[in-house]
């Protein structure tokens, strides 16, 4: 692993996951769990701005200067009625800041309102909230973006184990860096360079063989259209249904060769926020992969919060990305 370990922004992205993994765990194992709905209908839990806080403190210690771009913020921890939530918030990071006051902690989760351009780095402190609350897959995703590019990721996954490296157990980091490869370590030792075995992608250039990840959630996909798409690829084995960014290490270490995003029936104009897609698609394109849009253009990360430039989203082993791309292509047409 040709990787500077001592670096600030390094040390700043594995210390994150590293920790941000063990709070979710911790939130995680508590008997009652709950969620809090935020104005566009989707869940956050206390794990999330936890972890978010987590971020703004970390960037304090390691890159004071650095801009974040977050999905969190403190609205509902401001109001009366999130007083009590910001409360449990404070307990759960004075395990690893005893010192931090309540307004510490909304300073480092309102960090995360940074502006996304130039050079900053972007969060998702739970991706996928709905399969954390359920017992099924999550991730703490980072990544830092350079006029518009994504130089460097981090993923925590806390429940996965990869199916060729079943070494490193239940509980995986994925490090990539532009140039340098995609890597996986035992969420308990990132920090020794020996842990770490390169992540590449599957070989198969059999269509019918090709195994498709999936989401969970039916509302992150259109159930008929994909099912079409798959039929008319002849692909054989039924598709590997993961929440989060856990589908993206998957693909990146060989246990899948296909992911892709069609645009909502509901939503056509729908857009991925850019901390949904920016760590898994470079961990995939380090492992050897190919990620583009539907229409095969490269991501444009330099278009805001969104990926406003760059409908939908397909990730691939490479090999088989164009035969993939075309039968996407035909199916939005028809």
């Amino acid at each position: 692993m040709d990787v500077d370990l001592k670096s600030a922004e390094t040390q700043f992205a594995l210390e994150l996951i590293q920790a941000g993994s063990e709070l979710a765990r911790r939130v995680r194992a508590e008997t009652s769990i709950r969620s809090i709905i935020k104005p566009d209908h989707s869940p956050v839990t206390l794990a999330d701005m936890s972890i978010q806080a987590l971020a703004g403190a970390l960037l304090e210690k390691y890159l004071p200067e650095a801009v974040l771009v977050a999905e969190e913020d403190t609205d509902h921890l401001k109001t009366p009625e999130g007083a009590e939530d910001l409360e449990k918030v404070t307990v759960y990071i004075h395990s690893f800041f005893p010192q931090a006051t309540s307004g510490d902690i909304c300073r480092w989760i309102q960090r995360g309102q940074g502006q996304p351009t130039g050079t900053f780095w972007t969060l998702d402190p739970i991706d996928g909230t709905k399969g954390f609350l359920r017992g099924g897959q999550y991730v703490t995703a980072l990544a830092l973006i350079q006029n518009g590019k994504v130089e460097l990721a981090a993923i925590g996954c806390p429940k996965l184990d990869l199916q060729d490296h079943k070494a490193l157990g239940k509980g995986v980091g994925i490090f990539a860096a532009r140039g340098q490869g995609c890597w996986s370590a035992s969420l308990g030792g990132l920090k020794e360079l020996k842990n770490w075995v390169r992540l590449e992608v599957s070989r198969c250039r059999e269509i019918s063989e090709a195994r498709v990840l999936d989401s969970f959630d039916p509302e992150h996909k259109n159930v008929e259209k994909d099912r079409r798409i798959r039929k008319e690829l002849g692909i054989q084995p039924e598709p590997i249904v993961l929440d989060s960014m856990a589908k993206h290490v998957v693909l990146a270490s060989g246990g899948g060769e296909i992911f892709f995003r069609t645009l909502p029936r509901k939503e056509p104009s729908h857009r991925e926020k850019i901390w949904d897609v920016a760590p898994g698609a470079l961990a995939i394109e380090e492992a050897g992969g190919r990620v583009t849009d539907l229409e095969g253009r490269e991501l444009d990360f330099s278009a805001g919060i969104t990926l406003a430039r760059n409908p939908g989203f397909v990730a691939t082993n490479g090999l088989l990305h164009e035969v993939v791309l075309e039968a996407l292509q035909q199916a939005t047409k028809s």
